[in-house]
């Protein structure tokens, strides 16, 4: 099956990565980031100081014990910082020289419960995202389908289809894997012509998505091909690259712990590909990278991704890219209508004003401005009705960016989400 988008936004920035030669790059710490997981009451399970391994149970969920989170490198626990109410916002691991790592027993033939618990062992059920909500899905859940994301028009993101090529065998293991996770279907999201391997199954569906951002979003093949009622019903959601370490724990027994990631934007010297631990420390990554000493690097792109300063300055477990860009030392325009591609928000508080452009770039299905102001007032039953259930915050980030008063509209759907969560609990 095919999709097109009609609507959306395709941003030209300066600094894509240049070829398809991947690079090594090391780094000597790495973390866990709260802001990551929404909903998620952490539990530490090691102690400060401690030795662990990659792939070692580090933290887990308080109301649910399955669910547990690994370290991405094997070294000491370092520091745990925490925020308002002792909320977790990141838990550091330096790194050491040993290749010291957690290695599962992998059944010849696993059964779904099998791979459910190898997956929640090994950590890697924290990739899965369910809709509504955009929580880690309940370990005992059963998903009315389930989405492999494989295209990205984020801008300045690697291409799915290189990564998965240098990992093949890994990615169709990791897909036959998936498929014996559920009795659902699962869809497997393509940009259009993509050669992607997968493996057999007769739950799998292949959809290609072609058109402008938000193409490769989630959101927008699940509006498309599975869209959320009010019946309760849940869809799942995962990365490629996470299909792929999937993969290589059913094939070896230990997770694949590496990213492939974009090195990127206008104040990078040298854009490019590179491999980096989950949750790589930034600015490890960003030094002598830069051509601008005063640049804003985020993890994840300009649109979606979060400022990498201080104690979240670490590579976001979902994040495919680093992004920098040149601070802005002058008031201008807004990037949406000057294509410079700084940090100057070019807008001021104010209140909504509809414009034409939030239904150039909105998701397809939503009645952007009816929603927009539900959100800025809290009206949490007239977001529901229209459509917030389908959403998190990156599908709201082109709304966002082409508002004349730059309102974060993903941070009034996250409060508007935990309002709907709460009441159906």
């Amino acid at each position: 099956m095919r999709c097109e988008l009609k609507t959306g936004l395709d941003l030209s920035i300066a600094g894509a990565p240049a070829g398809d030669t991947v690079h090594e790059k090391a780094v000597a710490s790495a973390a866990i980031l709260g802001r990551e997981f929404p909903g998620v009451k952490f539990e530490l399970l090691v102690e400060q100081g401690s030795s662990v391994k990659a792939g070692e149970a580090l933290l887990r969920d308080r109301h649910r014990p399955a669910v547990v989170f690994t370290s991405p490198i094997s070294g000491t626990l370092g520091s745990i910082n925490r925020g308002a109410r002792r909320a977790l916002v990141s838990l550091t691991v330096i790194g050491d020289d040993a290749d010291n790592a957690v290695v599962f027993h992998v059944p010849d033939m696993p059964s779904r419960a099998q791979i459910r618990r190898l997956m929640l062992d090994s950590g890697l059920w924290t990739a899965l995202r369910s809709r509504p909500f955009g929580h880690i899905p309940d370990p005992a859940g059963e998903p009315k389908a389930l989405f492999v994301t494989a295209v990205d028009t984020e801008p300045l993101a690697p291409d799915p289809a290189l990564v998965i090529a240098a990992h093949p065998s890994e990615f169709c293991r990791g897909m036959d894997a998936l498929s014996q996770l559920t009795e659902s279907p699962l869809y497997l999201c393509q940009a259009g012509n993509a050669d992607i391997p997968v493996g057999e199954s007769r739950r799998l569906h292949v959809a290609e998505f072609e058109g402008p951002h938000p193409a490769g979003l989630p959101g927008t093949h699940i509006h498309q091909l599975c869209p959320i009622g009010f019946d309760g019903a849940e869809v799942w959601h995962i990365g490629y690259q996470d299909v792929i370490a999937l993969g290589c724990l059913m094939a070896t027994g230990r997770s694949w712990l590496q990213r492939v990631i974009s090195l990127a934007g206008p104040a990078v010297d040298d854009p490019r590909l590179i491999t980096l631990p989950v949750g790589a420390a930034i600015d490890e990554v960003a030094a002598g990278e830069l051509n601008d000493e005063g640049a804003r690097v985020i993890s994840g792109s300009f649109l979606s991704g979060h400022i990498a300063v201080g104690t979240e300055a670490y590579l976001g477990r979902h994040h495919r890219q680093i992004t920098a860009l040149p601070e802005a030392n002058q008031e201008s325009l807004s990037p949406w209508r000057t294509a410079v591609f700084d940090t100057a928000l070019g807008g001021e508080p104010g209140p909504l004003i509809p414009t034409g452009d939030f239904e150039r770039v909105a998701l397809p299905g939503i009645l952007p401005v009816p929603l927009l102001r539900a959100l800025l007032v809290g009206d949490v039953e007239r977001a529901r009705d229209l459509g917030a259930l389908e959403l998190v915050e990156e599908d709201l980030m082109l709304l966002s960016y082409v508002c004349p008063s730059k309102t974060d509209y993903g941070l009034l759907l996250r409060r508007v989400l935990e309002q709907l969560r709460e009441e159906a609990t």
